[in-house]
């Protein structure tokens, strides 16, 4: 959406409440990522307006008068960034606040808070001079963690607070002390050494900024007689004033986008998400809690039209007078409920959404709005799935490990419930690096569907996605339970290992590896865990119930085939069982009941089951021992399901291929960025050495390298891996040349401003004047070489401008009458040599500088060889635990068989173990085969 000029973006009432104005808002969601947002806060009358005008080039904002609008506000105004455009530019412009700031404090922090919160670079804008006492002005900082928690981890903090810039108005600050250089951010450092209470509002903003994220920029009067400014074009300003303007200018083009607290940049969208949090925190006397942003990036991703939710035509949203507040805020209220139900804006969900939809013909079909929420998290996921016959209960207990009483729909009739495959994102105390995902299952069996496919299709889903799958039945683990258990024993028909034509139903080891563990629950038990006489435990009670009936004929076959694929499949399993939770009367009225009302003995068996299922499960991986994130799940989802629509079966590892080929693109295209942000952020045009140069280049090819193999799986070939180092060296080249050519530059000029210590060329054109030019020369010499700063191509180009001056020099020399002509060829010869050691100098600068940049490259093969041999180290570890994991598995099973007499499928087994330890040799052949790394 195109800028619409400076509008009302927000105003806050004396008790504190913030309006938007919807207009605006819609604006704002409108610009894609990324943006660059910059406020500005300060006392009234200190020119805040004026300059974002001239930073902008435009006279958007309304510089303000003493018969202006004094209530809290921010004016806001987006345009393409005047220095890239690219990305798109927001100023905020928060009006400026009284001295009498305890009264205005109530008003003021929520709009002083706000800026801080949306923006990426926070201007603090203020008359000289630089002291404490003006630090202190801000006390609006004092309230901020009165309104908003902090992200408490310290690099989330850094990414998402902004840069603050503390700009000192008409003020000329002295940049000497006697022989002493000084810069601005000397003033900023003695200030800040100053602060002595850290409860002072210096002492908040210290420790909430830290001191590498401020910054200090002085600015002297624009114009040193005329104080009507304002009216004055550019070329009639203070050349000392422009020359700040353009300072700040280029700090603002270097500064990096607005993030959120996970690192990804912030979009319109989720800023206003984000606004809308805080205002509706604001409104219900809450504290937001910033470490809970990251789930904003789902309506980023969701496709959904946001202008269209926003209330047209009304320039300003005002609040009720009850003081709620109103609808028309952001979105309106049916559209914050709706949104709200679902996804708290806080990393997790409030409720369940489906993800995979049955439709009325029993066609599978994907929820994109359930993808974009579980794509919007990025750690990796812990998924456990449940599944059963149709009417047992599986969504109460699904609920209970939520720890909700309310979550996933409970039928009270005949009929099921649950349609497709339902999910639920939370968090699990004490794994905060990972997250939950439940998904509820459609029952199995229903004689109203009546498609037995379909539910081949439900069971299969519920295996691919899963880490722990939790089979739910009702009274006891007999012939018919396992009989009901059918679909597993045609699981290799609906998923395959490999995509060649290998015989699936000889590679259990293969799905082994990636099959979910899995818990049998048996529920509304009545009879007692003994067997023969003593006690037993649930699990002996289903190790029992699975062991395989002697005999031949058809009925047993049937019956083992279940028995045999549940061993061979699943030979991580565990029992629970449930007594019944409440009178029958009261089972349709179970959700609303609390632990109290129910029977003791099945909340201790509730209690025990779920801290099993979330202190045991697993994060999800798939082949290659790759950890599955929220985003990968959901690409996982939406590719099962069209492999199914189209009537082929999935695959596992063509999964894993075609992953790979997106994620490691996506994880190229993130190292690549991230190299260039560090780069740029780290490093400070031009240096003094290559060396300078090279020491930050390594460090941000260890970071982005780093980034990339924790990002990247399955490339075999080391094609996406040299791709990124293609990209780095192609980075790395532009920016050494980019310095050459800015200290080359400087050094030019450097060299044309102290030219004007010579005299004029005709000058020298007297008797004499050999010396003094040749004097004249060396001076310049002496004071070039003595100027700090003058980078890597200083030597070139004081070799360029003395072979430009030595030929003058000979022109000098020969019209020179005093000097002899035998004095002529001793003061050339002495030229020449002088010249040739000026050769000399710079070759040897230049030689330095190439054999660092071929050193560079040596070092990044290093690393790179580095990173990958220890990448390479981990998945071989990791493989060889997974071999170990399956092979112990099969020697139990076939323990378990010999033990109970069925030799013939023991002997069986024995191939299979046969094959997983060929496959261990070989493996560890393969990594002592690895002696070295071809990558470059």
């Amino acid at each position: 959406m195109a800028s619409k000029g400076c509008m009302l973006f927000a105003d806050s009432s004396s008790n504190g409440e913030i309006r938007l104005n919807a207009e605006a808002v819609e604006v704002l969601a409108s610009l894609p990522q990324p943006l660059k947002v910059v406020s500005i806060f300060g006392p009234r009358h200190s020119g805040k307006s004026y300059l974002l005008n001239l930073l902008a080039g435009s006279n958007e904002f309304i510089v303000s008068s003493d018969s202006c609008k004094t209530t809290p506000c921010i004016y806001m105004w987006s345009l393409p960034d005047p220095l890239d455009s690219k990305q798109n530019l927001v100023l905020l412009d928060c009006e400026g606040f009284e001295e009498d700031l305890v009264l205005e404090e109530r008003a003021y922090s929520p709009i002083f808070t706000l800026s801080v919160l949306l923006s990426s670079v926070c201007l603090y804008n203020t008359l000289g001079p630089v002291k404490r006492e003006t630090l202190d002005q801000l006390f609006h900082i004092t309230m901020l963690r009165n309104l908003v928690i902090l992200p408490s981890e310290d690099h989330a903090n850094e990414r998402f607070l902004p840069e603050f810039v503390w700009c000192v108005r008409d003020e000329s600050l002295v940049m000497n002390f006697g022989s002493i250089e000084l810069d601005p951010e000397d003033f900023l450092d003695s200030v800040l050494n100053d602060i002595k209470d850290g409860n002072s509002p210096a002492g908040h903003l210290l420790e909430i900024f830290t001191r590498p994220k401020m910054k200090l920029l002085d600015f002297c009067t624009p114009h040193a007689y005329n104080k009507d400014y304002e009216s004055l074009s550019l070329s009639e300003l203070s050349p000392n004033f422009t020359m700040q303007i353009d300072a700040l200018r280029k700090f603002l083009y270097r500064s990096k986008p607005k993030a959120l607290a996970d690192g990804h940049y912030a979009s319109g969208r989720e800023l206003v998400i984000l606004l809308e949090t805080f205002v509706e925190n604001v409104s219900t006397g809450s504290i937001m809690d910033l470490n809970q942003v990251t789930g904003f990036s789902v309506l980023e991703v969701s496709g959904k039209d946001f202008s269209g939710d926003l209330p047209r035509n009304t320039p300003v949203v005002w609040s009720n007078p009850s003081g709620s507040l109103p609808s028309g805020v952001g979105l309106p209220a049916s559209g914050r409920e709706e949104k709200a139900s679902v996804f708290s804006g806080t990393g997790k969900m409030l409720e369940p959404i489906c993800l995979i939809e049955n439709t009325t013909n029993n066609e599978l079909k994907v929820n994109q709005e359930a993808v974009a929420i579980l794509s919007s998290f990025h750690q990796p996921v812990v998924v456990v799935s449940i599944v059963g016959m149709y009417r047992t209960g599986k969504s109460y207990l699904m609920n209970r490990l939520a720890g909700k009483h309310k979550g996933f729909a409970l039928g009270s009739t005949i009929q099921s419930k649950t349609k497709g495959i339902w999910m639920w994102c939370v968090s699990v105390p004490g794994r905060e690096e990972q997250t939950l995902v439940l998904l509820d299952s459609e029952g199995l069996g229903d004689v109203e569907k009546g498609d037995e496919k379909n539910d081949h299709w439900i069971f299969s889903l519920a295996v691919l996605l899963s880490s722990t799958l939790i089979y739910n039945s009702i009274g006891t683990i007999n012939n018919i339970a396992v009989m009901n258990l059918q679909y597993v024993t045609e699981l290799t028909k609906h998923i395959k290992v490999k995509s060649n034509n290998e015989d699936e139903a000889d590679a259990s080891a293969e799905y082994v590896r990636f099959f979910p563990s899995f818990i049998w629950a048996v529920r509304d038990f009545t009879l007692e865990l003994e067997a023969n006489g003593k006690p037993i435990t649930a699990d002996e009670y289903l190790e029992n119930s699975l062991k395989l009936k002697p005999g031949h004929n058809k009925n047993v076959a049937t019956s083992n085939s279940a028995r045999e694929c549940i061993r061979k499949y699943f030979p991580r399993r565990k029992c629970f069982v449930f007594d019944t939770p409440v009178h029958r009367d009261k089972l349709k009225i179970i959700d609303q009941l609390s632990d109290s009302d129910l029977e003791e003995k099945f909340v201790k068996q509730a209690t025990e089951f779920c801290s099993y299922v979330l202190g045991n499960s697993q994060v999800k991986t798939i082949k290659g021992g790759i950890k599955v994130t929220g985003r990968l799940l959901a690409k996982l989802v939406m590719m099962y399901v069209d492999t199914i629509k189209s009537g082929k079966v999935p695959c596992l590892e063509n999964a894993v291929v075609a992953l790979a080929q997106t994620e490691n693109s996506k994880a190229v295209e993130e190292a690549h960025s991230l190299y260039k942000q560090l780069l740029s952020e780290w490093t400070v045009l031009h240096t003094e050495t290559q060396e300078e140069l090279s020491n930050v280049h390594e460090i941000c090819l260890k970071e982005a390298l780093q980034l990339f193999l924790d990002r990247s799986f399955k490339d075999d070939d080391r094609r996406f891996q040299t791709q990124l180092m293609d990209l780095v060296r192609n980075e790395y080249d532009k920016k050494c040349q980019e310095n050459e050519e800015l200290s080359l530059n400087y050094c030019t000029a450097l060299l044309m401003q102290l030219e004007d210590t010579l005299k004029p060329d005709n000058d020298y054109m007297t008797p004499g004047g050999y010396q003094d030019f040749q004097q004249d020369l060396e001076v310049l010499i002496v004071q070039y070489r003595d100027t700090k700063g003058r980078g890597i191509k200083a030597e070139q180009a004081l070799e360029e401008y003395l072979a430009k001056k030595n030929k003058l020099g000979k022109v000098i020399l020969a019209a020179d009458r005093s000097i002899s002509e035998q004095q002529k060829r001793i003061e050339e010869q002495q030229a020449y040599a002088k010249m040739q050691e000026v050769n000399a100098k710079a070759a040897e600068v230049e030689k330095v500088a190439v054999e660092r940049r071929i050193e560079d490259v040596k070092r990044a093969q290093e690393e790179n060889k580095r990173q990958l041999m220890e990448k390479i180290e981990r998945e071989r570890k990791d493989m060889q635990s997974e071999h170990e994991r399956v092979l112990q598995q099969k020697l139990r099973e076939q323990n378990a068989m010999l033990q109970q007499g069925f030799d013939a499928n023991a002997r069986q087994m024995q191939g299979e173990i046969d094959q997983l330890r060929r496959e261990m040799s070989q493996a560890q052949n393969r990594s002592r085969g690895r002696g070295g790394c071809t990558i470059s």
